[in-house]
């Protein structure tokens, strides 16, 4: 990562962060967003970039010790690493997890076999496969910005769309996902397709 100051302001991390939404953001930068600041003598990015060595998931387990070994971190840029990886944790513990398909699929199913007519839902997914929001769009595939809109203003890293009935996907049903796949790309975001739940089992593209 570049220093900060030398970068187009719609390419800070800040900025990106309102605009494009925190989903949007490598891990380098939500790290440079939390730190705020380098110091007189370690450069922001530098900072970030010695962290990153490191998996994020590591990082998280370190103590105030252990991060206070990095060149640029004192106890109160540690203070804020601890609280930030406890909020993480306490705020996991209370949301689903949706890490491949098949937990979609079991967390879909029960919903959707409710439905008496064909239903589309959208499932709006976090950096770390959470899922943070799920919405009915109705019988009729949804307005792509509308969704991708719904999308930035979570913070969702993905979406999925999903729908009950055949297993089959028809042409029309190909034509938009590549549309939305675009749609998604240009706003960072993770497009996991379209799924048909049924009663067994279900068919993703």
């Amino acid at each position: 990562m570049e220093q900060i100051k030398s970068l187009p302001l719609m390419e800070r991390p800040r900025e990106k962060l309102i605009y494009k939404g925190a989903g949007a953001l490598p891990d380098e930068e939500l790290l440079a967003i939390l730190l705020g600041s380098g110091t007189a003598k370690y450069p922001l990015n530098e900072i970030c970039s010695s962290l990153m060595q490191y998996e994020l998931s590591a990082i998280a387990q370190m103590d105030m010790k252990t991060l206070r070994q990095f060149k640029g971190i004192g106890p109160a840029k540690a203070a804020i690493l601890l609280a930030a990886a406890e909020y993480c944790r306490r705020a996991q513990s209370n949301r689903l997890l949706l890490i491949d398909g098949h937990a979609c699929y079991a967390y879909l199913r029960p919903i959707l076999a409710q439905a008496t007519q064909l239903q589309y839902i959208l499932l709006l997914i976090s950096s770390w496969r959470e899922l943070l929001a799920f919405s009915e769009t109705g019988g009729v595939l949804p307005d792509i910005s509308r969704i991708t809109g719904l999308a930035v203003e979570a913070g969702a890293g993905g979406l999925m769309l999903a729908r009950n009935g055949w297993l089959a996907f028809s042409n029309a049903e190909r034509r938009y996902l590549l549309e939305l796949r675009t749609a998604c790309a240009a706003l960072g975001v993770v497009c996991d397709g379209l799924m048909a739940v049924g009663p067994e089992r279900f068919e993703a593209i």
